[in-house]
């Protein structure tokens, strides 16, 4: 009886024991060779279907190459289609030290009959007829949104203008985040119910690449990072979290340089700044393979294509020897950086505060070149270059170097104050560093404050500065000047001023 009763309570115990549910995913993870359902067996395949397209596999020798194939509607990927991302959703480049190797796919109707390639398979995609009904080729609906942790302030922040594409097999569909890092597109190209998603720092105003010294030819390419496959039960609800989860590097900074990029538009926008009207060409430089320093030539701005000789230019610009220098001057030609900034793979689940704090420093340069213009910033450019940086006061246009750094240090300062509202930043203006560049005098110029002897100059706003950066202001001498000109009621306090600063 005991017996019965002891098995009696098993049973009802285990009856009313819940079974752990099964977690469901969205997510898919690949571990082999994918198929293409597009690819036919020969050009004509044995039920009739033409080839409409080619899956090509490119060798490309210059930067002119790969933009000529991408203004023929041909989008460009270092990696094949069925290649499997590493743990990490890395892939594997292929490269070699005399060409870059890209694959893409390319419509029939374009020539590509010049370039070194290898025809890898034929493609049938045709094109969705517009006369098509709808209910026949419903059109797939892709959506989220994307943010980025900010090391900053440690938030996640909303990321505006990545370029998000859907990949399936050798067919894409694209969109763009906005203002509030949301994104909502369709397709009737993607039919599957798995496909990757990738994201691309290329929109109408940024392209960011990396340069890579052991990968040279990996500069080619706008950086695009693969965040892996989904069902199609996530793709309207793409919530894309760039955090510490992410363990790629290059990926953390590339969202940095953007984020930094899109606030400090706003900030320049709410001065009244100007920002250059022509597309920004980012470099960020891993494992610094040019220079530890950051750097705002905006040579592609200025499309700087008469200078004598790039190849001496890049190395004394960047500190790169001269044999990497004379190759990266023939392949990227005239698409040199605007703004070049290094990072380091160890940072490779965050990128570094100080790489933003330091953006903001080479967007306030950009400023500046947006006002004063090419006839300013070319000297400012070749006295880099000639003296392999700052050089001395006695040299000859150092002018330029005290007003200009001087200046995107404490706009930098202001405007890292006006995103973060975090006090640290005014502080670095009111009690700047020493040097023969006058760091704080701009910040002296505005500010109310009248704890030190030698300011009594006060209310002149860094827009009413920046208006008198013209191309005709090339030292602090110059500016003074201007300076006491419109501002008569203040000449002395301002004659003190720059004379504490040593101007």
């Amino acid at each position: 009886m005991r017996l019965l009763i002891l098995l009696f309570c098993c049973t009802i115990l285990f009856s009313c024991k819940k079974e752990k549910p099964i977690a469901e995913t969205c997510t898919v993870e690949i571990n082999q060779r994918l198929k293409n359902p597009n690819e036919l067996s020969s050009e004509i395949s044995v039920d009739k279907k033409i080839a409409t397209h080619h899956y090509v596999k490119f060798h490309i020798y210059n930067i002119q190459q790969y933009h000529a194939l991408e203004k023929q509607g041909i989008i460009l990927l270092d990696h094949p289609f069925d290649a499997i991302p590493d743990k990490n959703l890395q892939y594997e480049t292929a490269h070699t030290k005399q060409y870059g190797i890209y694959y893409g796919v390319a419509p029939k109707s374009v020539n590509i009959d010049n370039y070194e390639k290898e025809i890898l398979s034929a493609l049938y995609m045709p094109e969705v007829s517009t006369t098509m009904r709808t209910s026949e080729t419903p059109s797939k609906q892709f959506a989220g949104s994307i943010k980025f942790f900010d090391p900053i302030d440690s938030l996640l922040k909303p990321l505006k203008g990545v370029q998000i594409i859907i990949k399936e097999h050798t067919k894409m569909a694209i969109g763009f985040s906005d203002e509030n890092g949301n994104f909502s597109f369709s397709s009737q190209a993607i039919t599957a119910d798995t496909a990757e998603v990738l994201l691309k720092f290329d929109n109408d105003y940024l392209q960011i690449h990396t340069l890579d010294a052991a990968n040279l030819f990996g500069i080619f390419g706008v950086n695009t990072y693969s965040l892996g496959f989904r069902k199609s039960c996530a793709f309207t609800d793409l919530q894309i979290e760039i955090g510490r989860t992410f363990n790629n590097a290059a990926l953390h900074h590339s969202c940095a340089a953007l984020l930094a990029l899109n606030s400090f538009k706003k900030f320049a926008s709410n001065s009244s700044f100007l920002m250059p009207t022509k597309k920004f060409n980012f470099w960020l430089g891993k494992e610094a393979p040019i220079s530890t320093s950051y750097a705002t030539p905006m040579l592609h701005n200025m499309t700087q294509q008469q200078i004598a000789n790039p190849t001496r230019l890049i190395t004394n610009l960047f500190g790169v020897s001269e044999d990497i220098a004379e190759l990266l001057s023939y392949i990227i030609g005239d698409q040199l950086p605007d703004i070049y900034a290094p990072y380091y793979s160890i940072y490779a689940t965050t990128a570094r505060a100080s790489f933003i704090e330091t953006m903001y420093h080479e967007l306030a340069h950009a400023s500046h070149f947006a006002k004063a213009g090419t006839d300013f910033w070319l000297p400012y450019v070749e006295y880099i270059y000639t003296n392999g940086g700052y050089g001395e006061p006695t040299f000859s246009n150092s002018g330029i170097i005290g007003l200009s750094e001087a200046w995107a240090e404490d706009v930098s300062n202001i405007g890292l104050f006006y995103t973060y509202q975090k006090q640290k930043y005014i502080n670095f203006n009111e009690h700047p560093f020493e040097d023969w560049i006058p760091y704080g005098l701009y910040h002296d110029l505005y500010d109310t404050g009248n704890n030190e002897i030698f300011d009594n100059v006060s209310a002149i706003t860094f827009p009413e500065m920046y208006s008198l950066l013209t191309t005709d202001t090339r030292s602090l001498q110059a500016l003074k000047i201007k300076l006491k000109n419109n501002y008569p009621s203040q000449q002395a306090a301002i004659d003190l001023l720059f004379q504490h600063y040593g101007f």
